[in-house]
């Protein structure tokens, strides 16, 4: 009779026996796992070498003297943008640079149309993969885009946020609807450029050329316009809100179209606003050529700047009309003021200090809380 001891030794080797197969299984699994892992490092290395010679063939290619084959290099550089997101700043990165290599702006230079190898290059940039904007920020910078046009179609609007574009001519360009927030345009020329409804929140815009551009509902939020030629440019309806437009220099405003137009807290320490506008009284009229207009279908719009905690200390307001604005908390300390028509403003809680009113209209004006009012204007708060 075996031993109890026996009988487990024999059992120990029957579920060895057993276990075999299963542990070559496993065995085979794990070199199976082994050589895939050891295929797709291979894989992995192969398609990197793959890009790097297609980098290296694009790269030169935009050195050719044919026009053809920068071309066939940008567009080999946009499909490998998107293959690779590795090396989407690389491309963003040389592409940048081939346009202002071979557009920069130059003093005097008179315009020419734009060259195809350039308008190619920008269209490569804004087709750039959507999410990747903060990886490389385009630069631009003393580029000559004048004549430039965007392709409007879906991605292919400008998407340059956070872009360099200090010093660059965009003159008369249309960037409708282009995003544009935290990008550097200083010093940037952008006379007579569209820029409807397009977002330039953050963006630096100092000692820019603006004149006669078109900005209406733009969003300006936070931007800075220290020192910004503005004369004659429509900014209706646009948002200026904490907006910084008297700094070192105050931008130029004669001109301006600013009825609408969102303000609050928007600095204009010592701001020349005489010859701008910052109220507007239309007739809006209801009707089309099939059914013209009645009497009745015609009614007065009224549309100012709202002014609401405005920093406006020192600036010159005399003779503005500025019936109906909302200046609720506004600093107008030694503000000039003479003669301006403020019927039915809004000046609650705005600070008047040392302000100049005289000849000023204050019919029906709400004044309860303004501070440094005269005598005979103050009205108790509440």
């Amino acid at each position: 009779m075996a031993s109890p001891g026996g009988r487990d030794r024999t059992a120990w080797i029957s579920l060895l026996i057993l276990s075999l197969p299963g542990l070559a299984a496993l065995a085979a699994l794990l070199f199976t796992w082994m050589q895939v892992g050891q295929a797709n490092k291979e894989l992995r290395l192969g398609e990197q070498g793959q890009i790097t010679s297609r980098f290296n063939a694009a790269i030169a290619n935009l050195g050719s003297d044919s026009e053809d084959v920068r071309l066939g290099g940008l567009y080999a550089l946009e499909r490998l943008m998107h293959d690779s997101t590795r090396d989407h700043p690389t491309v963003v990165s040389v592409v940048s640079a081939y346009v202002r290599r071979h557009a920069p702006v130059r003093a005097g230079a008179a315009h020419k149309p734009v060259p195809a190898d350039i308008d190619a290059a920008m269209k490569v940039l804004n087709r750039r993969p959507t999410g990747l904007e903060e990886q490389a920020a385009i630069d631009l910078s003393r580029a000559d885009l004048r004549g430039w046009e965007p392709a409007y179609k879906g991605d292919e609007i400008a998407r340059w946020g956070g872009a360099i574009l200090t010093g660059a001519d965009l003159s008369g360009v249309d960037l409708s609807f282009a995003h544009l927030r935290g990008a550097r345009l200083d010093g940037a020329e952008l006379r007579g450029t569209e820029l409807f409804q397009s977002d330039l929140r953050e963006a630096k815009l100092d000692g820019s050329d603006l004149r006669e551009a078109q900005i209406f509902a733009a969003n300006l939020r936070g931007a800075s316009l220290d020192g910004a030629d503005l004369r004659n440019t429509n900014l209706t309806e646009a948002d200026l809100s904490k907006s910084w437009l008297c700094g070192i220099r105050c931008a130029k405003l004669t001109g301006t179209e600013l009825a609408g137009a969102r303000l609050t807290g928007a600095v204009l320490a010592e701001a020349d606003l005489t010859e701008s506008t910052l109220c507007l009284t239309a007739t809006e009229i209801s009707g089309s050529a099939d059914a013209p207009a009645s009497p009745g279908t015609e009614r007065v719009v009224r549309s100012c700047a709202t002014l609401r905690d405005a920093n406006l200390s020192g600036a010159l307001l005399a003779k503005l009309d500025l019936a109906g604005a909302d200046l609720r908390g506004a600093n107008l300390t030694g503000a000039d003021l003479t003669k301006a028509n403020l019927t039915e403003a809004d000046l609650r809680n705005a600070n008047l200090t040392r302000a100049k009113l005289t000849g000023a209209r204050l019919s029906g004006a709400k004044l309860a809380g303004a501070r440094g009012l005269p005598a005979s204007l103050r009205q108790p708060s509440g």
